[in-house]
């Protein structure tokens, strides 16, 4: 694997359901290169950190993927905060801003929990809501001068309009059934701080009280995206690297006087070739294999994040798919094909009209084994420009 290869001579494949090998009337064949054929490598995993590799993609999707471990996977943070009684030197904001940082176990919140917005409650319940209290006083015993608050103090408390009990004696309770999906995906410690209870861990603290202070609030945690607060990223970081060697020149490294010795390579580059300094440069190169690390805040492990991640992106996509469909007409194309869909009937021949960049390229995704067994089928399709939006007929050959 050398990391990066050339659009030169790419191979071709027949869509699905075409006998022979040969494409369906009316139909194209789907071009098979280098960066259209996912494949996933995991180095390490844990609970908390990941290495793996991802190659056959493109640097756009690869940089999706990790926009959206990071920005869209689901966790619980804190959110709103009343203030009983602080009478601590700590402002009231500073402190609900600390606890809104505090990381909260979140397994199974994206079926376990329901987002605020979609919740018919007016100011949030079970289904939408995890409660926490934190009331601690400092009396000064012990001869202690101050008293450490930290986050293994906050208690989670039963958040009101929860499951009604079970009858004994009658049918059981009448729950419909987006309610019992999220009873029965429910987490027994969604919400809990990260780390309490755990020796070895330490707590985060979150004030410090002298003689005769006390902090007494109430904590409502819900469910949010890294995306409209940093208080529900899952990921404390997650980077990917490609060329290590810097054969596509993507950078220019400064330097003084010797470019190796102030720019070391990185451990990736043992997995890919030293480029031979005697070859031409090419100019169709592009980027491979990207080397991911990710590590997780500990609320969710690591692996959910990535496969929740890659299952985002293949939702995202679809929803681009149907949309370029319905705008383009592709479903009257499949009524007049006599509702046999796109599978029986091919892929519909692009029309990207007579714009600057009116050829296109095309690329296809197919399913590959994804990570810890996660299967997932692609579909992308490039348009090149000027005209094909506003044909009502063209469409990315794409299959549903």
């Amino acid at each position: 694997m050398n990391g990066y290869s050339s659009f030169n001579g790419p191979s071709t494949s027949a869509p699905a359901g075409a006998a022979g090998g040969a494409a369906p009337t009316g139909g194209i064949d789907v071009p098979l290169g280098q960066t259209n054929q996912p494949r996933l490598l995991v180095r390490s995993l844990n609970n908390q950190e990941t290495t793996f590799h991802l190659s056959g993609v493109e640097l756009a999707y690869a940089n999706s993927l990790r926009r959206v471990m990071m920005a869209d996977v689901p966790t619980i943070a804190i959110d709103q905060v009343l203030f009983l009684q602080n009478t601590t030197p700590i402002p009231d904001e500073m402190l609900a801003h600390r606890l809104g940082l505090v990381p909260l176990i979140s397994r199974g919140v994206a079926k376990g929990l329901r987002y605020t917005r979609d919740c018919d409650c007016d100011e949030g319940c079970y289904y939408c809501m995890v409660t926490l209290k934190l009331k601690v006083a400092f009396r000064g015993a012990d001869g202690e001068k101050f008293m450490r608050v930290t986050s293994d103090m906050l208690e989670i408390v039963p958040s009101p309009g929860g499951p009604p009990p079970p009858n004994p004696y009658g049918p059981p309770p009448d729950l419909s059934e987006d309610d019992r999906q999220i009873i029965n995906n429910r987490d027994a410690e969604l919400g809990v701080p990260v780390g309490k209870g755990q020796p070895g861990v330490a707590p985060i603290l979150l004030a410090k009280m002298g003689k005769g202070q006390e902090i007494d609030i109430i904590c409502k945690a819900y469910k949010g995206i890294g995306k409209h607060h940093a208080k529900w990223q899952p990921l404390s970081t997650v980077a990917f690297e490609y060329d290590p060697y810097n054969k596509l020149r993507h950078t220019t490294h400064w330097f003084e006087t010797d470019e190796r010795g102030e720019w070391p390579l990185s451990s990736n580059a043992v997995f890919e070739t030293p480029p031979d300094p005697s070859a031409p440069f090419d100019y169709n190169a592009v980027p491979q294999t990207f080397y991911y690390t990710a590590e997780s805040v500990n609320s969710i492990p690591v692996r959910s994040i990535v496969e929740q991640g890659l299952d985002l992106l293949v939702e995202n996509l679809a929803s681009v798919i149907l949309a370029v469909q319905k705008e383009t007409g592709v479903d009257e194309d499949e009524d007049e094909n006599g509702g046999e869909g796109l599978e029986n009937a091919g892929f519909v021949e692009p029309d990207f009209g007579d714009g600057v960049g009116g050829a296109g390229q095309m690329d296809g995704y197919g399913g590959q084994q994804g990570y810890g067994g996660y299967d997932g089928g692609y579909g992308s399709g490039g348009g090149g420009g000027g005209g094909w939006a506003g044909q009502g007929s063209g469409m990315s050959p794409l299959r549903r």
